[in-house]
């Protein structure tokens, strides 16, 4: 008999020793394959060693069935224990990479073997296991299996009697050398380098080992990292694991990215911290890796750029993709996301959940020959508030001069959001989207995509408010922009019950001005303070003067960018410097980019 039985064995005969030591009435007949169960108020036992048929007995406190045998046959049931050894860190140094198991089970071990998965991969391979005696296998992992991708494993054993049994997941971590990991890697989202005078942000997988970064400006390129803490871009000294670093450089050609030594982090779930605003965050692994976040405390993910070298934000979905950088925003003094190199089973990713009958959600883009911006979101989510809430997303920070979409959480002239959720409550909205460009872009195309489905009884209609035109399509068909973008390109749109949309864009269109007007002054004459109206049917640079006789300039009333609309302005018989004008004809100027309007007005004292 080997050591594991008598183990065994020994567990039970203290069991049935503990049972007399309590004065519990145990009868033992030999050989009764019929006898009745003995039973009491607090003990009751299988009257029999070898029964194998008897119910099992019952009582109040305690129960015994089965009988010796029954208890026998549960110790030979149970699956073998597993414990599985590898160096905590791998060095690729040529020397085999061993892998030790030690099985324990009373039927004997039959066989082992060493599931391994490289990160990344889906299909798992199986190295068969040496046996070294009863007890302890071995394994030896290929050297080409092992790269800065990293893999884990596990040990699954057999026994005798066809049970398994399997070990915990072994995540060490490789050292790779210079020069193993660069952008150039499979899945890499720089698979060409970084391409010349773009900005791009990206992140470094693994841990490097000097992680210094040597006069950046001198050598012809530059990184910043944004600070959150009084909003400005800062040239860091270090690159760290988790961080996402903006780049730009000036040479010919892409720029390909080799990072020195370091070590690619064991495969288990990677958590980054966030601070309350916008994080600069990636991925420290080698290849693309799911994203656990909750919507409800951080924004979606935003990458900077596209691969036709297009540049502009775009919302991406929960998953990060190696050498990206990515954009992540909280309104929370703290949040976190966790990085999962391999999806967690039988759990539900928060980012996967299961949308509300009444929820939905539109993605807004706008993009040209040279400019993207994909990042505009509104819908409706039942645990969003109409007011400024966590799923209200400010814009993202500038970076240069390309398109940028906006939303107006409050349907203003503050469009300083890129997404406004709102809640259930109501069905019918207004969402006032506004698109400019500090270039000149080109021909700008709008579209807008439902992300999930959308209630059967939301109709969806985009008003124009620079043409007039209403937009019915929309969800299917794009529509293009032709007006320069140097000023802000209003678009209005509705949502809600087809009655509430069609009654709704009429009540916006008989808002909406038909053509630049200044209307008279009254009263007129007037001693000492006259009121002009004007009228404005597309957002517009306005100014108005007021100039004397001879053509001199008095007084700037206004000077500012306004929507359309309806608009007043006094005059309190001033000029620029305070005093009052003498009694006389004064003429008030209206600009209007390139619209010019002008009433007489006569001042009496």
């Amino acid at each position: 008999m080997n050591n594991i039985m008598k183990n065994k064995l020994l567990i039970f005969t203290c069991l049935i020793s503990f049972a007399f030591t309590q004065n519990y009435d145990l009868p033992a007949y030999q050989i009764t394959g019929g006898q009745e169960n003995s039973s009491s108020d607090l003990f009751s036992l299988n009257s029999n060693t070898a029964s194998q048929t008897a119910n099992p007995s019952s009582s109040d406190s305690f129960s015994v069935s089965q009988g010796i045998m029954g208890v026998t046959q549960g110790l030979y049931s149970l699956p073998p224990v597993v414990n599985a050894f590898i160096a905590d860190t791998i060095y690729r140094d040529g020397t085999p990479i061993r892998v030790q198991g030690v099985l324990v089970d009373m039927n004997g071990i039959a066989s082992a073997d060493l599931y391994l998965q490289q990160g990344g991969a889906e299909e798992t391979v199986i190295i068969p296991m040496v046996a070294l005696n009863d007890s302890i296998f071995e394994a030896s992992i290929a050297d080409s299996l092992v790269t800065v991708k990293n893999f884990r494993a596990f040990i699954r054993g057999h026994d005798n009697m066809a049970y398994t049994g399997e070990s915990d997941r072994l995540t060490p971590s490789v050292k790779y050398g210079d020069t193993e990991l660069t952008t150039m890697i499979d899945n890499s989202i720089y698979p060409n380098g970084i391409p010349s005078e773009h900005w791009r942000m990206l992140s470094f997988p693994g841990s490097l080992d000097n992680p210094s970064i040597a006069k950046p400006k001198e050598d012809g390129h530059v990184f910043y990292v944004w600070d959150l803490d009084d909003s400005t871009w800062v040239v860091p000294d270090s690159i760290y694991s988790g961080q996402a670093y903006w780049f730009k450089h000036i040479y010919e050609d892409p720029v390909p990215f080799s990072s020195d030594s370091g070590t690619a982090i064991p495969l288990e779930p990677y958590t980054i911290n966030l601070k309350k605003g916008w994080n600069m965050v990636g991925s420290p692994f080698a290849f693309p890796v799911e994203v656990a976040a909750d919507p409800n405390e951080v924004s979606g993910l935003y990458f900077f750029g596209d691969s036709t070298n297009r540049d502009g934000w775009a919302l991406q979905e929960y998953r990060m993709d190696p050498w990206a950088g990515y954009a992540i925003y909280t309104n929370l003094e703290y949040a976190s996301i966790d990085l999962l190199p391999f999806p967690i089973e039988n759990e539900e990713n928060n980012t996967n959940r299961m949308i509300a009958e009444d929820e939905w959600n539109i993605v807004l883009s706008v993009e040209s020959n040279r400019f993207i911006d994909k990042t505009g979101r509104i819908g409706r989510h039942s645990k969003a508030k109409d007011v400024k809430d966590n799923m209200d997303i400010p814009i993202l920070p500038s970076v240069g001069k390309g398109l940028s979409m906006a939303i107006s959480l409050d349907n203003d002239n503050r469009f300083d959001y890129s997404s406004d959720i709102r809640s259930l409550d109501e069905q019918n909205g207004v969402w006032s989207v506004s698109i400019s460009s500090g270039s000149d872009p080109g021909p700008v195309q709008f579209s807008a995509a439902v992300d999930g489905p959308i209630p059967p009884d939301i109709s969806v209609a985009v008003l124009d408010i620079q043409s007039r035109k209403i937009y019915k399509d929309v969800l299917v068909n794009p529509f293009s922009i032709d007006d320069r973008l140097n000023l802000v390109y209003e678009l209005k749109f509705v949502v809600g019950d087809p009655a509430y949309v069609e009654s709704m864009l009429l009540n916006i269109l008989s808002q909406i001005p038909s053509e630049f007007a200044l209307g008279q002054n009254y009263p007129n004459p007037f001693n000492p303070i006259t009121r002009l109206d004007y009228l404005l049917p597309r957002r517009s640079d306005v100014s108005i003067r007021v100039y004397n006789m001879l053509g001199q300039e008095i007084i700037t009333l206004l000077e500012q960018e306004q929507s359309y609309g309806k608009y007043s302005v006094l005059w309190n018989g001033l000029d620029r410097s305070g005093k009052q004008v003498a009694s006389g004809v004064y003429f008030t100027e209206l600009k209007a980019g390139s619209i010019r309007k002008t009433r007489k007005m006569l001042l009496l004292k």
